[in-house]
């Protein structure tokens, strides 16, 4: 189990479990619209922290958004203690 935050939130979250998902089950809220990586509303900023991304759509998170730790929660798994950064619109 690994401890998310971001804001003045936190949860827990397992290796094989998206960020979103286990958000959701902790009541915490984090935008989001298709939670399948296609539509790019659940995209944040990784300040601190390892993770993996899994398959999600170039248009919703564009590799040069990767590069700069910019990720889809609905399509990332956190490999150690990881802080976040809403991306504010």
């Amino acid at each position: 189990m690994y401890q998310i935050s971001f804001r003045n939130e936190s949860f827990t979250c397992k290796e094989d479990e998206s960020i979103l998902g286990a958000a959701r089950k902790k009541a915490v809220q984090i935008p989001y619209g298709c939670a399948n990586g296609g539509c790019g509303m659940c995209k944040m900023r990784v300040v601190q922290g390892e993770y993996k991304i899994g398959r999600c759509s170039k248009g919703a998170l564009a590799d040069e958004e990767r590069v700069n730790k910019y990720v889809l929660t609905c399509k990332t798994y956190p490999l150690s203690d990881l802080q976040l950064k809403l991306i504010e619109n």
